[in-house]
Parts: structure tokens; C-alpha cells; sequence
């Protein structure tokens, strides 16, 4: 199946605009950017929409908040983009956009797609976190682990005999099983546990440097969706230990 497995992506829109790699690969929008330019450089992608499998719908929604399009006429560029799509090739209606996914890594992009039902509905949606109150749908919707690019600090190795502390959290109690983490563990001598950040002012890059010397890193589930606590646990060599009280429903688990 991999070496069968074809990527079509829409050709349609102004490249100078909304359908092309977003207008920068750093911030909290670097997901978005890495996963536009790595699919268009990727080995399953075919000029044949005859031969794919799925269809890459290359909605920037990011890129038109750069250049002060409201959320309301976002979702009309959206709407009528994917109307002429519709409109333009069999390939929608073959399975009502089932076979289609597109990327909307934050806010901006789930924001400016929720006016666009059946798109929501029916084709894969990519984002960088399940926990945005606009019905993910786990059966079919994706989440995109968020990166903060550039990374503050070189990779960690492997390199366990110099990671003397078991386990580490430091972040804002701002959900249930950041409560019971910090009122159980916080006292624990061989965890490096904190219940709030760390400030900049008690040393330069002091969060960052907690992973090098650190076996596993917590990430437990919190209220909030912007973070890249995943991402940065795998750069600095430290395991990523996700946590949350239930695993039946979805929801940001960093």
C-alpha cells in the first residue's frame, strides 16, 4: 500500500494569496507551514488525480489572516473555493469529500472553516489540537502535534546516565489532572515538578534546559491548546509521558 499510496493536491488558487505554504515557518504556526511544504515535496504526491487515494485541499487559512481577511470573508473564500472545486472535478462528489483533508492548525483556521458545515462534516480535518470546541470528530479528524519553530536550544542525545531527574511538568494548574498532578507530586524528590511557569527572570532558558536532564517529560492535559510541550519532550531527548483522566473523550493532551 505505501508504495501505491498517491497524494493529489488541488492546483486551483492564487499562489500569491491563501492556497500556497504559509508566509512563515516559525511561531505557533509552524506546523501548518512544515506540513504544507513537506506534503508538496513528499514522495506520494502525483500530478494524476486519476491515481490518488486522497485529495489535499490547500486552504491557508493563516496566510489570509496575514493579510487582514476578517473570519467572516475567510469563510466565504472557503466556501466559494471549494464550490469551484466542486464544481470543477468529479472527485468531491465520488464520496461527498470523505477522501479529502485539509490542515488548520489553530485558531485561525478552525475559526474560518466552522461556516463551512459540510466541509467540517465530511472531509479530514488536520489540526493541531482536538480540543477546540467546534466538534472534533475522532473517527476521521487528525491532530497535528504542534512544533515551535526555531527550537531555543540544540537537540538532547542519548544520554540517560546524565538524566538525574525522573520526571518534569512545570505549566499553570488550569485543568483537573494538573490539580492532582501538582497536589501529589510536587513534594516528590525525584520529580521536577512546578505548578506554574517558569519565569525568565530566574535564568535564560532555564524551561528548556529542564529537559536535558530529564528521563520523562508530563504532559497532561490542559484548558489551553497553544503548546508544543510533545514536540519539545522528543527535540530535547526526553520521553513524553501524556496524561489525562479519561482517554474516552478527546481533548488537548499537552
Amino acid at each position: 500500500m505505501e508504495r501505491k499510496f498517491k497524494i493529489y493536491i488541488y492546483p486551483d488558487g492564487d499562489p500569491k494569496t491563501f492556497y500556497q505554504t504559509p508566509r512563515k515557518l516559525t511561531g505557533k504556526y509552524a506546523s501548518e507551514g512544515y506540513f504544507f511544504q513537506d506534503i508538496r515535496e513528499s514522495r506520494f504526491r502525483t500530478d494524476d488525480p486519476d491515481e490518488a487515494h486522497l485529495f489535499f485541499i490547500p486552504i491557508s487559512c493563516h496566510k489570509m489572516l496575514g493579510k487582514g481577511t476578517s473570519y467572516e470573508n475567510m469563510t466565504i473564500i472557503v466556501q466559494n473555493y471549494l464550490d469551484g472545486l466542486i464544481t470543477k472535478y468529479p472527485y468531491w462528489n465520488r464520496t461527498l469529500g470523505a477522501d479529502h483533508f485539509f490542515v488548520t492548525c489553530h485558531d485561525v483556521g478552525v475559526r474560518a472553516t466552522e461556516g463551512v458545515p459540510f466541509l467540517v462534516k465530511n472531509a479530514i480535518r488536520v489540526v493541531c489540537s482536538p480540543s477546540y470546541d467546534v466538534g472534533f470528530i475522532p473517527h476521521k479528524d487528525v491532530a497535528l502535534p504542534q512544533v515551535l519553530q526555531p527550537f531555543a536550544l540544540p537537540a538532547g542525545g542519548n544520554d540517560v546516565e546524565n538524566r538525574t531527574v525522573l520526571g518534569f511538568w512545570a505549566g499553570h494548574r488550569n485543568s483537573k489532572i494538573r490539580v492532582i498532578l501538582a497536589r501529589l507530586w510536587e513534594n516528590d524528590t525525584e520529580l521536577d515538578i512546578s505548578n506554574n511557569r517558569i519565569s525568565r527572570v530566574t535564568g535564560h532558558l532555564l524551561y528548556q534546559k529542564r529537559f536535558y536532564r530529564t528521563k520523562f517529560c508530563i504532559c497532561p492535559g490542559s484548558s489551553q491548546v497553544n503548546s508544543a510541550r510533545i514536540a519539545d519532550s522528543i527535540h530535547y531527548g526526553c520521553v513524553p509521558e501524556v496524561m489525562r483522566l479519561s482517554f474516552g473523550d478527546v481533548e488537548d493532551l499537552c
